[in-house]
């Protein structure tokens, strides 16, 4: 059975939620996803991992971890989430998905929106990152409905921003676009990112008349490979590398946005 640190029972506030997405795959989102939920639990915040990657998951694989249960027998097997919860660390936990079949795995959109939704009401979690498939989905609408911020990750591969362009777009008629804010991935220095952020809002306003908050960008740092392979988050393992310092800032924006927690 799980077990987290209790929390202030008057606070009314609910988990913030955090949906980790993309256009295009290959841009990031596991391992982004992954090390954010690892920054905030480093925050002494109490964090879930929910891999919401239904077909393709990676946070078991990433995080070295194999779980007895998965989402999957949370939704198929009426198992009670907490039972089906991995505990990393003291404040980091995750609800992993079995590992790819080559099936595509039949799950109900209001099933999941539930399971989340009693999650996020309990509010045994300051955080809830949820890791995601590339794409538009009836899934990741349901994801992204009940979060409290929507991360969209681009990189400078052109596909990127365009697949990220027709997100946005889509994600106009689902979610609050207030929500919604871009991460850059795997670039050079600020001006990197700047330029392919700028891109993409030049667009937005152009044709959507939206321009997207950018929340920051992590640079290419060969310490992100190496953590792959090592099965732990960089920014556990190589902390002092750029990319760490990067995502921990990022994580640090988070938490002034979520007002209910200020410990930074």
């Amino acid at each position: 059975m799980l077990k987290v640190k209790e929390k202030d029972k008057s606070s009314e506030n609910n988990s913030f939620v955090i949906t980790v997405c993309s256009g295009k795959g290959g841009v990031g989102k596991s391992i982004v996803s992954t090390n954010l939920a690892y920054s905030l639990s480093e925050m002494d915040a109490n964090v879930l991992i929910f891999d919401g990657n239904l077909n393709y998951p990676n946070q078991h694989l990433i995080c070295g971890i194999e779980p007895n249960f998965r989402l999957f027998d949370v939704i198929h097997s009426q198992l009670d989430y907490n039972d089906a919860v991995y505990k990393i660390s003291d404040n980091l936990h995750i609800l992993a998905e079995r590992p790819a079949t080559g099936e595509m795995d039949n799950y109900s959109a209001e099933n999941l929106r539930n399971l989340l939704t009693k999650i996020k009401s309990e509010n045994k979690f300051d955080y809830i990152v949820i890791d995601t498939l590339s794409g538009a989905y009836q899934e990741l609408f349901e994801f992204c409905r009940i979060s409290d911020l929507i991360l969209i990750l681009i990189n400078d591969e052109p596909t990127s921003l365009l697949d990220a362009y027709g997100l946005i777009k889509i994600f106009r008629k689902y979610v609050n676009i207030r929500k919604i804010a871009l991460l850059v991935n795997n670039v050079i220095d600020n001006d990197d990112a700047n330029d392919i952020s700028n891109k993409l809002n030049l667009a937005t306003e152009k044709f959507l008349k939206l321009k997207i908050e950018v929340l920051g960008y992590i640079p290419y740092d060969r310490a992100v490979r190496n953590s792959v392979l090592m099965q732990e988050p960089f920014v556990k393992n190589a902390p002092n590398s750029d990319a760490s310092k990067a995502l921990t800032g990022i994580a640090k924006k988070i938490m002034k946005k979520n007002k209910k927690l200020v410990k930074v």
